[in-house]
C-alpha cells in the first residue's frame, strides 16, 4: 500500500509543478521501466539523488563519462538544474556507466551474499540440523530448488554438483524481483539487459557442458534425435540448431515481460485517478492495482521458479543424447 501512496504523491507533484509542465502517462510509465544513467543534481531531494550524486563523480572518475556543462531538465514535474554528460564508451558499442538497475543488481548480489554465507556457516557447524526457524526456512528453500529444479533434469551424482550455479540463479532472481516491489526501488530484471545476461549464461553452460560430456562434436550429432534416417539428419538439425538458439531468447522475453508488465498496470491504474479526478474512479483503481500488486508478489516468485527449471531443463537436456 506504501508503493500506491508513493506513487499517487509523485503524480500529484508532477500535476502541480509549474516549472517545466506537467508529465504525459507515457513519459511516467517510460520513466518507471526504463534504466537511465545518473545525473549529477544540484538540490538533490531524496536518497536517491544523493546515491545519483555519488554515483555521478564515480562514474567520471572511472572514466565511463565525460562531463559537457550544465542545464535544467524536467524531473518529475521540476525544474532541476543537472551536468549534462556523455558515456564513453568501450570498444565504441558498451555503456559501462553506473545506473540504477546496476545498483540494484549490487544489492541483490550482497544481499545474497549476506544471507548465504553466513548460513552456510551455521550448517557446517551443525551437521544434525539446526533448531533456528531461520536457517530451517533457508534449508527448506534450498531443499526445494534439488527436489524440484536440479533432481528432475539432473542424473544423480551430477544434481549435487550442480545445486550452486542453480541456488545461484534462483534465489538471485529472487532477490531481485522482490527487490523491485519495495518503493522507491526498481526491478532490475525487469530490464532487458539484465535478463539477457542471465539467458546468456545458460546457453553457455549448456554448450560447454555438452561438449565435455558428448565431445565437441555435440553440437553436429547430440542435439538430433537418435535413429533418425540420414536424409532426415541435413532437414532437422537445422531445426534443431534454431531451438537451441530461439531457447535463450525465449527466457530473456519471459523474465523481462512478466516483471515489467505488472509494474506498468498499476502506474496506468494509478494514473486514471489523475485523469478522472473521481472518488469512484479512485476507489476503483486503487483496488485493481492493490490486486495486481498482490499478484506480482506471486508472480516475482513463479518467476524465479520458472527460469531456474527451464535452464535446467535446457542444461541438463545437454548431458545426453537425444
Amino acid at each position: 500500500m506504501i508503493r500506491f501512496v508513493q506513487l499517487i504523491n509523485s503524480f500529484i507533484s508532477s500535476s502541480d509543478a509549474v516549472a517545466c509542465g506537467e508529465e504525459s502517462m507515457y513519459d511516467v510509465v517510460i520513466g518507471h521501466v526504463t534504466d537511465q544513467p545518473f545525473l549529477y543534481k544540484f538540490e538533490p531531494h531524496g536518497v536517491w539523488d544523493l546515491i545519483g550524486n555519488l554515483v555521478f563523480k564515480l562514474n567520471t572518475l572511472l572514466g565511463f563519462q565525460k562531463e559537457l556543462g550544465e542545464s535544467t531538465v524536467c524531473l518529475h514535474g521540476h525544474a532541476v538544474r543537472v551536468i549534462e554528460s556523455a558515456p564513453l564508451k568501450l570498444m565504441g558499442i558498451f555503456d559501462m556507466r553506473i545506473t540504477k538497475l546496476v545498483i540494484m543488481l549490487w544489492v541483490a548480489l550482497i544481499l545474497c551474499a549476506v544471507v548465504f554465507i553466513p548460513l552456510a556457516r551455521k550448517i557446517k557447524k551443525s551437521p544434525m540440523g539446526s533448531k533456528s526457524r531461520w536457517v530451517n526456512m533457508w534449508e527448506f528453500a534450498i531443499g526445494f530448488v534439488h527436489d524440484e529444479i536440479v533432481e528432475p533434469n539432473f542424473h544423480h551424482g551430477t544434481a549435487k554438483k550442480a545445486m550452486p550455479y542453480f541456488c545461484s540463479v534462483f534465489f538471485f532472481i529472487l532477490f531481485a524481483n522482490y527487490l523491485g516491489q519495495i518503493p522507491g526501488l526498481a526491478t532490475s530484471t525487469g530490464n532487458l539487459g539484465v535478463t539477457a545476461g542471465l539467458a546468456f549464461c545458460t546457453i553457455f553452460v549448456q554448450i560447454a557442458l555438452g561438449s565435455v560430456m558428448q565431445g565437441p562434436l555435440w553440437i553436429f550429432s547430440g542435439i538430433v534425435p537418435r535413429g533418425v534416417p540420414f536424409a532426415m539428419y541435413f532437414l532437422l538439425w537445422p531445426i534443431e540448431l534454431m531451438g537451441l538458439l530461439i531457447k535463450p531468447f525465449a527466457l530473456t522475453i519471459r523474465l523481462f515481460a512478466n516483471m515489467t508488465a505488472g509494474h506498468v498496470v498499476i502506474i496506468i491504474f494509478i494514473y486514471l485517478v489523475m485523469m478522472f479526478q473521481s472518488y469512484a474512479v479512485g476507489i476503483g483503481s486503487v483496488s485493481l492495482s492493490l490486486i495486481i500488486y498482490l499478484l506480482e508478489l506471486l508472480v516475482a516468485l513463479i518467476q524465479a521458479f520458472i527460469f531456474t527449471s527451464l535452464s535446467a531443463m535446457f542444461i541438463g537436456s545437454s548431458m545426453s543424447a537425444h
